[in-house]
């Protein structure tokens, strides 16, 4: 029975001198070790262990072996342990990352007859066009986006060149409005002075029957505009009849 005291903690129970010192310097190989306030009193047995039993005691990472190989770089498993671990796409994998050391053959990661052959019809559905056609497509379509590209430019340009030519027009039509407005203004005007007049006294616009002699005076203008452009109409008939006739 051995006793250990180690910073203010004692143990009691079987305790073998040698792995200790081993377990330090397995964990600690770079750096050197310092046990300190170990106190170690005689032992009933002593035994050294092996390199992997001072590995199994000294690691600490509650990793699954599995897991701890791959940690440290190292091939998971050295058989399959699961069933996917026979199947290509996991050997392919392990061959990938692993190389020579994987214990796979390197030929398993070319694909099989059967493999091509989906391979083969996959690309015929999803790649129907060959190079030489997918070439021939593209510098169509670049051809295409040119000629149109070059279109819009040129009705840029010649919209351009009427841009004058249209404002020229937005202005007559603005300064025809314009007239056309201030002559019905300037004929309004008149009616009302007309209509002033007929009644031979001042008179409020807002009364009634200046309102009625005022819209049977409008519609004797209008009457008399009417009558003027079909005498017009009439005039141009009669032109054209003497045009013919001659």
């Amino acid at each position: 029975m051995s006793i250990i005291s180690f910073k203010g903690f004692s143990y009691v129970g079987k305790f073998v001198k040698v792995p200790i010192v081993q377990c330090f310097l397995a964990r600690n190989a770079s750096i050197k070790n310092q046990v300190q306030d170990v106190d170690v009193v005689t032992t009933t047995a002593e035994k050294t262990l092996s390199e992997e039993e001072v590995k199994a005691i000294c690691d600490k990472s509650r990793l699954n072996h599995g897991h701890r190989n791959m940690v440290n770089g190292r091939l998971p498993y050295d058989k399959p342990v699961h069933r996917y671990h026979n199947t290509v796409k996991y050997k392919r994998k392990m061959y990938g990352r692993y190389g020579e050391a994987s214990n796979v053959s390197p030929g398993l990661a070319w694909p099989t007859a059967e493999d091509l052959e989906d391979i083969r019809e996959y690309e015929s559905l999803a790649y129907p066009l060959t190079i030489q056609e997918m070439q021939k497509n593209a510098l169509e379509l670049i051809e295409s986006e040119r000629q149109e590209i070059q279109t819009n430019q040129q009705r840029i340009d010649d919209n351009m060149k009427k841009l004058n030519g249209w404002l020229k027009e937005v202005k007559e039509k603005s300064a025809k409005k314009l007239f056309e407005a201030q002559q019905a203004k300037e004929k309004k005007e008149k009616l009302i002075e007309e209509v002033k007049k007929h009644f031979g006294y001042k008179i409020d616009p807002k009364d009634d029957r200046f309102k009625e002699m005022l819209v049977k005076r409008e519609k004797e203008e209008k009457k008399k505009v009417r009558e003027e452009k079909k005498k017009v109409r009439e005039e141009k008939l009669l032109n054209y009849l003497d045009s013919k006739t001659k």
